[in-house]
């Protein structure tokens, strides 16, 4: 008996390994980061100021050696921050000082909410009953013990060492930061040679290239939000102190500093300002006045003002970006909050130029993850037919209806047909594919109708307006107004024929003779779609030749030609006959004159357009009628 070789892998061992294996890197990573916080903090926010200064020092080394430029702007970076740091100390000595004297506002709204419940009225019944659960779930206690006695004892050393104990590790930390902040800066150069001397030695040209990419993004974006956040702060500021609060200053650089927390540190912002707001107002007004002023500033600066001053957007989907905060807010606290937009975005530029981690790409990154044929087939096999006419009518619109057609339904009846010729669809999904493609098809008609219609009266107001032209001019306008948008000049000989698209092998088929037969129509043509089952009449534009096309979404075999062709001929099919293969791996046909396609082979491939342009010229050369 042979025994299995342990060192052969089947395919899905091989994933399945592969897949373990990531878990296990990620979750010691996580691991590796929650426990490492007292280091990597500190150096993940030196990074983050290098990033912000990273300009400056490039500007004034224009003009100053490394070293001193280095010294001149971390300096003024520190005198920047001292000043602020002594405003916000300044400003909650004040509030902490001042709290006591609202309390007559505090007491006279307390009675003004107590007034509301008295009467038996839904709020008083809504605090009773919370006062009721309250109690159920209170533990009991025993008795109070009675109060401790302190005795002050020690010398002034052990009191200032208590004093500056709690101060010790944040000064600590700052003095961490501050050091590699010019460390990293003195040598971001020769920390970029050897991160690409790392991980990219054997590409030096797409390293440089990420590692670039990643400076640029998030220099230039934590730049810009330094710049809106504290425009934000001084309009905040300037607003609060118009409505006559306390402590402007405070709330508004509060109310910049929080939003740097994506979505939500606006809202943060405006807490504590609504709160002093309710303590120090005799009325109701002011206080939601505060709040309607932080929220209405943050939204016509997130809405209007951002959109401009960024340009393009940070490459971020929003959800990815409030998982990321909620997650590196997980990890680090606040700082992690903080931190969340500039280190997502790393990752993001880390799967867009490292192949190895291009799921962080995808599950990153804001362009769509599927193609649009993909997105219409995802769309229509879970019988979306609205969600995927939006797609396929939004390819339309920018690429054009044959280019759009192609890269949109087209590919999808080929994506289907390869999955129904692996067995992995199963009736109802293919049933639900061939209807839903009739729908978006309608759908997209009705579109193009519309706007056909929209360009007629445009043009037929603007023929109005020049009635003083000339009669040909007139005429022309007029000519123009009633055409199509879609349709193009045709000979007489290809408008006297009439195509029967219908389905080669099965329903994919099918779905791609509707495809072929809207294309044709689409291009002035007269034609009909039939499924492959169904009745072949012989109805269609009088005085026109009737030429069958035989479509299919992937090239059939040769006897699978001749068995659909000798049942069709037997179901009373007749006349000129061709087949029609969708395929976007053949090459590109020349344009065949009207003489040499008549006798081509009688088998035609290529992508959606082409199969229309061939199939003129085709019709062309068996209707031999001279142009009308």
């Amino acid at each position: 008996m042979k025994l299995p070789d342990p060192g052969a892998a089947t395919g899905s061992e091989t994933s399945l390994v592969r897949a373990a294996a990531v878990t296990f890197i990620g979750a010691a990573a996580i691991v590796a980061l929650y426990l490492g916080s007292e280091v990597l903090i500190p150096a993940a926010i030196a990074m983050l100021f290098a990033f912000i200064l990273g300009p400056a020092v490039t500007w004034v080394r224009r003009a100053l050696p490394l070293p001193l430029a280095v010294a001149v702007v971390v300096l003024g970076a520190l005198a920047v921050a001292g000043v602020l740091a002594v405003l916000v100390a300044t400003q909650l000595a004040e509030v902490a000082g001042s709290l006591t004297g609202y309390q007559a506002n505090l007491q006279k709204k307390i009675l003004d909410i107590r007034a509301l419940s008295e009467g038996g009225g839904p709020v008083s019944r809504f605090v009773a009953m919370v006062a009721s659960l309250g109690h159920d779930l209170a533990v009991s206690a025993g008795p109070a013990a009675p109060p401790a006695l302190r005795v002050q004892s020690g010398s002034d050393l052990e009191t200032l060492a208590a004093f500056v104990a709690p101060l010790l590790h944040p000064l600590l930390t700052v003095g961490i930061v501050v050091i590699l902040v010019v460390f990293i800066l003195l040598g971001r150069d020769h920390l970029g040679d050897q991160f690409v001397r790392l991980f990219g030695r054997s590409d030096v040209h797409a390293t440089s290239e990420a590692l670039g990419d990643a400076a640029d993004r998030v220099a230039r974006v934590l730049s810009l939000q330094l710049l809106t956040n504290f425009a934000f702060a001084l309009v905040v500021g300037g607003g609060l102190f118009a409505l006559g609060m306390p402590n402007a200053a405070l709330w508004g650089l509060l109310a910049g500093l929080l939003r740097f927390v994506p979505y939500v540190g606006a809202v943060l912002g405006a807490v504590l300002p609504t709160l002093i707001g309710f303590a120090i107002a005799p009325g109701w007004v002011q206080p939601f006045l505060v709040l309607g002023l932080i929220i209405g500033l943050d939204l016509l600066l997130s809405q209007l003002v951002e959109p401009l001053v960024f340009g393009g957007s940070t490459g971020i989907t929003p959800l990815a970006l409030v998982m990321s905060a909620l997650f590196w807010g997980m990890l680090w606290g606040p700082v992690g909050l903080l931190l969340a937009m500039p280190l997502t975005i790393c990752l993001l530029v880390m799967g867009t130029h490292v192949p190895h981690l291009g799921f962080l790409q995808v599950l990153l990154g804001d362009e769509p993850a599927l193609s649009p044929y993909q997105q219409i087939y995802r769309r229509l096999i879970a019988k979306a037919v609205a969600d995927a006419s939006t797609v396929a009518l939004a390819e339309i619109e920018e690429k054009g209806w044959e280019k759009g057609l192609d890269d949109g339904m087209g590919r999808m009846v080929a994506q289907a047909e390869a999955d129904r010729a692996q067995d992995r669809l199963s009736g109802a999904q293919v049933e639900a594919i061939v209807d839903g493609t009739g729908e978006v098809l309608d759908f997209i008609a009705a579109d193009l109708a519309a706007s056909a219609d929209d360009d007629a009266a445009a043009v037929g107001e603007k023929s109005a307006s020049n009635a003083d032209k000339s009669a040909s001019n007139a005429d022309n306008s007029a000519s123009n107004a009633v055409q199509p948008a879609a349709a193009v000049d045709r000979t007489g000989r290809e408008a006297s024929a009439f195509f029967r698209c219908v389905g080669g092998r099965g329903q994919i088929d099918d779905a791609a003779a509707s495809i072929i037969a809207f294309a044709l129509r689409q291009s002035g043509l007269g034609a009909e779609s039939r499924r492959h089952a169904g009745k072949l009449s012989d109805d269609g534009e009088k005085g026109s030749a009737a030429i069958l096309l035989i479509c299919y979404a992937s090239p059939p075999s040769d006897s699978i030609r001749r068995y659909t062709l000798r049942k069709l001929t037997q179901r009373g099919a007749a006349g000129p006959t061709r087949h029609l293969v969708i395929d976007y791996q053949a090459p590109a046909m020349p344009a065949a004159s009207a003489a040499t396609a008549g006798r081509s082979a009688d088998t035609f491939a290529g992508d959606v357009a082409a199969l229309c342009r061939l199939a003129a010229q085709h019709a062309v050369a068996v209707t031999g009628r001279p142009r009308s």
